[in-house]
């Protein structure tokens, strides 16, 4: 716990408060919307059992989360991302720390509920933890949370402050560890060339939202082009996929139409369609054809030599 004093003393008062502060929020900026802030104040107190278990140096944020915890105005996750990093560590050894850490009570009169698991079909080894967080005895959001071991890290992660910008008294709100940048931003360049099995045949990526997290990325972080070259080939070889000459999406038609509407959801500035793809291959062909040099500068836009 920290130094203060939890000031809510019942579920009821804490919900109240908690109403209160999310529709100031949403009056203020109306790019939030009241059930987006409520979600992710439940993400907020799973997360932070994950960072105050004994498992917390093991735990690290990945996906959107991730992304959104390092940027307000990313676009928001209905689902939070966590890698197990242990050696060894099997997918059950992971859902057990899982199911350990949300039962850790920290004051605030939260609970979880893990209603049912379910193995990932993805590359990654991992499961699909279904959750009800409860404050007090009602339910306050439903969401599932996404636990892999068998992924590639190539970098040390960050540490971030928590995911919603509230400041409440006595609230143990420890930091995140997340996903590296350059890692983050490899996953999503294999997850958009990747294939897929979809009704039993192999099929391309449909995962538009991949494409606006990398324009996000590109126009607010920086990452060395070593970084990412190292990331991009690990990243390949787990996934047991050949990487191509340049970056492509796979529908250039059928993405282009469904872009906008993805990128709407981010509370932030998003670059177009045409512009997302122009970043994502000054950033990616250089790093696949090994001739990247120095640091993606992404007030430039542009790789600059250190």
């Amino acid at each position: 716990m920290s130094g203060s004093t939890f000031r809510y003393e019942t579920p009821s008062a804490f919900r109240t408060a908690l109403k209160e502060r999310f529709g100031q929020i949403a009056r203020v900026d109306r790019r939030y919307r009241l059930d987006e802030l409520q979600r992710q104040f439940a993400y907020d107190r799973t997360l932070a059992r994950l960072f105050r278990s004994d498992d917390a140096d093991r735990w690290v944020l990945k996906g959107a989360g991730a992304l959104l915890a390092r940027l307000a105005t990313a676009r928001h996750s209905k689902d939070v991302d966590v890698f197990f990093d242990a050696t060894d560590a099997d997918v059950n050894d992971a859902v057990d720390a899982l199911r350990a850490a949300l039962r850790i009570d920290l004051g605030d009169h939260f609970a979880f509920d893990v209603t049912r698991v379910a193995p990932l079909h993805e590359e990654a080894k991992g499961a699909r933890v279904h959750v009800n967080a409860r404050l007090g005895p009602t339910s306050f959001a439903g969401f599932h949370i996404d636990v892999v071991v068998g992924t590639v890290m190539t970098g040390t992660p960050d540490v971030v402050a928590p995911l919603t910008p509230l400041n409440i008294e006595g609230l143990v709100r420890p930091n995140y560890r997340v996903f590296p940048i350059a890692d983050h931003m490899a996953d999503k360049l294999c997850a958009t060339i990747g294939t897929y099995a979809r009704d039993g045949q192999p099929a391309s990526s449909s995962r538009v939202k991949d494409l606006v997290d990398i324009a996000i990325i590109a126009i607010t972080h920086a990452f060395s082009a070593e970084a990412l070259r190292t990331a991009v080939v690990s990243n390949a070889a787990m996934r047991k996929i050949e990487l191509p000459e340049r970056f492509v999406v796979p529908d250039t038609i059928g993405w282009g139409a469904r872009y906008p509407r993805i990128a709407a959801e981010a509370p932030g500035t998003v670059p177009d369609y045409d512009t997302a793809i122009s970043l994502a291959s000054q950033i990616f062909d250089p790093v696949l054809d090994a001739t990247a040099i120095g640091v993606w500068d992404p007030s430039a836009r542009a790789w600059s030599p250190q």
